[in-house]
C-alpha cells in the first residue's frame, strides 16, 4: 500500500498520524513517501482553486496528513479517483472533498457520513503486564482551559507522594510550566528525578509504558491519551477551569466515566476546612484502543 504523509512539522499532529501508519503497517505492507509542507496556505489554495496539480512519479493509494496547513496540499495532491484522502483531525476548508475525516468526538455535534469520531486524541497502544515501581508525574502549565496555580498543584503532587511513599516519583514538565514551579520541584527532595525538558529532554515514552501511576494535569490533553493508551492507572490533577468549552467537557467526561482517577478538594464534614481526595479510576476499563478502532475503520472503508 502506498502513502503519502503530508507534514506539517509539528510534533502532536505527526504523533498522531505516526501512530495511525504503525498500527496500519501491522496488517499492511506500506511504502512511506513523506512530504512536507512548504508553500503558504493563501498559495495553496489559489493553486487548489486554479486546479494547477503537483508533478508526482507515482500514485499513493492514501493520502495522509494532520493540521490546517496540510488541508489543501493533500487535497491538489489527489489526481487518481481510487486515491483516498484522509484528515487527521477536523479541516478547516472542503470538509466534503475528503474521503475520511478522523476527528475527536467533540468536534462533530452531528457526524457527517465521511467522519470517523474517536474520543480524546490518537495514540500508540502500549500493554505492559509487568509494570514498574515508577510514578509519573506530567506538568503541562499555563494556558487558556484551566487555572494554573503552583501553590495547589504543589499541595496534590505532596499528598499523592505520601499515599505512594514507596513509589519512586519522576516528574516531567513542559515548555508551558513557569519557573516558578520548576524551581520548587528542584527542591522536592521526595522526587527521585526531575526532566526539564527545555534542558535535559528524555523521551517521556521510555518511562510511560512501565510506570504503574501517572498523574498528569487536566490541560496536557494528548498526555492524557497517552497514557490511557498504556498500562497503569491514570490520574488526574485537580485545575479550576477558567471557562467551560469542549476541552474542560472531555476532561469532566474522562473523571465522570472514571477512565481515569482524580484529584479534588472537598471540605470536611462540618466544617469549613479542606481536603485533597483520591478518586480511582474504574479498574474494569480496558485500556483506550482508539487508534486501533481508527486502523479498523481504514480498511473497512478502503478495502482494496
Amino acid at each position: 500500500m502506498k502513502i503519502c504523509w503530508f507534514k506539517d512539522s509539528k510534533i502532536g499532529h505527526e504523533k498522531q498520524v505516526h501512530a495511525i501508519l504503525d498500527n496500519l503497517a501491522l496488517s499492511q505492507d506500506l511504502l512511506i513517501e513523506e512530504r512536507y509542507i512548504s508553500n503558504p496556505v493563501w498559495l495553496e489554495l489559489l493553486l487548489y482553486l486554479l486546479k494547477i496539480k503537483p508533478k508526482q512519479d507515482s500514485i499513493p493509494d492514501i493520502i495522509i496528513g494532520a493540521g490546517s496547513k496540510t488541508t489543501i496540499p493533500m487535497l491538489r495532491y489527489k489526481i487518481d479517483s481510487k486515491t483516498k484522502v484522509i484528515s487527521v483531525m477536523k479541516p478547516q476548508f472542503f470538509e466534503s472533498k475528503f474521503d475520511l475525516i478522523v476527528a475527536p468526538r467533540h468536534d462533530y455535534k452531528v457526524v457527517p457520513d465521511n467522519v470517523f469520531t474517536y474520543i480524546g486524541s490518537i495514540a500508540k497502544v502500549n500493554i505492559n503486564p509487568e509494570l514498574e515501581d515508577i510514578g509519573l508525574i506530567v506538568i503541562g502549565g499555563v494556558n487558556k482551559h484551566f487555572n494554573f496555580d503552583d501553590d495547589y498543584l504543589i499541595s496534590q503532587i505532596d499528598f499523592v507522594i505520601s499515599l505512594f511513599p514507596d513509589t519512586n516519583w519522576i516528574v516531567f514538565n513542559s515548555r508551558r510550566t513557569p519557573e516558578s514551579f520548576n524551581e520548587r520541584i528542584k527542591k522536592n527532595t521526595s522526587i527521585q528525578k526531575f526532566i526539564d525538558v527545555t534542558k535535559n529532554f528524555e523521551p517521556l515514552n521510555d518511562y510511560l509504558p512501565k510506570a504503574k501511576f501517572k498523574f498528569v494535569t487536566p490541560d496536557s490533553v494528548n498526555m492524557i491519551f497517552e497514557s490511557l493508551s498504556s498500562s497503569g492507572e491514570t490520574y488526574l490533577f485537580d485545575m479550576h477551569s477558567s471557562r467551560e468549552n469542549k476541552i474542560t467537557r472531555l476532561i469532566d467526561e474522562v473523571k465522570n466515566n472514571k477512565y481515569a482517577g482524580f484529584l479534588e478538594e472537598k471540605y470536611l464534614e462540618n466544617s469549613e476546612i479542606k481536603t485533597i481526595t483520591l478518586n480511582k479510576p474504574n479498574t474494569l476499563h480496558d485500556t483506550f484502543r482508539e487508534v486501533e478502532k481508527i486502523v479498523y475503520e481504514i480498511e473497512k472503508r478502503f478495502k482494496k
